[in-house]
């Protein structure tokens, strides 16, 4: 009976179930092996005739003898800002739903509830100030715009036919009237 026992102590479920993983991989392992065999992985190598640096600009219109000019039509611009709105709207229903989730789950604290609370507030004015901001720069000449607003940053899309400085400088300053972002976490895209 005390041999069963300490037996028991030894060799357990948990050290069987160890074992048999620790087999099961060692068998992947070789399985693999077999497989790859002696095969290299290719690398890309740098190509010796195209030379760039680190934080060199290339603009998508400009024409080299090896780049092709890239415009977005009337049609796909419209069905850019389309889809974007559709996928701006989805993931906000998504983070409220997940939030009211939260709220009616029944099971949380009155602190974990006012954090919630406070995550609605937030969301809810990020929606109303993103709509505000679009509405403002429509309103100022731009033809469309987006805004996606985040505590900390804030990215604006335009359609204009060239973004200068002015407009640039136009841009952030109907953001700023409107949430306080640090100006390096401003980023304005430009649609043509």
């Amino acid at each position: 009976m005390k041999f069963k026992r300490r037996l028991n102590l030894i060799i357990g479920r948990k050290q069987i179930v160890i074992a048999g993983v620790a087999v099961l991989l060692g068998a992947a392992v070789y399985v693999n092996f077999l497989y790859a065999g002696s095969k290299q992985v290719k690398t890309a190598e740098p190509d010796d005739t195209q030379t760039a640096s680190y934080g060199e600009i290339r603009f998508v219109d400009a024409k080299t003898a090896d780049d092709k000019t890239v415009n977005i039509t009337d049609t796909a611009s419209d069905e850019y800002f389309a889809q974007a709105r559709l996928d701006k709207q989805k993931s906000r229903d998504e983070s409220i739903e997940v939030l009211q989730s939260f709220w009616y789950g029944g099971d949380s604290t009155p602190d974990e509830l006012a954090v919630i609370s406070d995550d609605v507030r937030a969301v809810s004015g990020y929606i109303e100030k993103e709509s505000r901001v679009e509405n403002l720069l429509k309103a100022q000449g731009f033809t469309d715009a987006l805004c996606y607003l985040t505590n900390n940053s804030a990215n604006i899309v335009v359609r204009t036919q060239g973004l200068d400085t002015a407009q640039a400088a136009q841009i952030k300053s109907t953001l700023l009237g409107e949430i306080a972002v640090p100006a390096e976490n401003i980023t304005i895209v430009e649609i043509k």
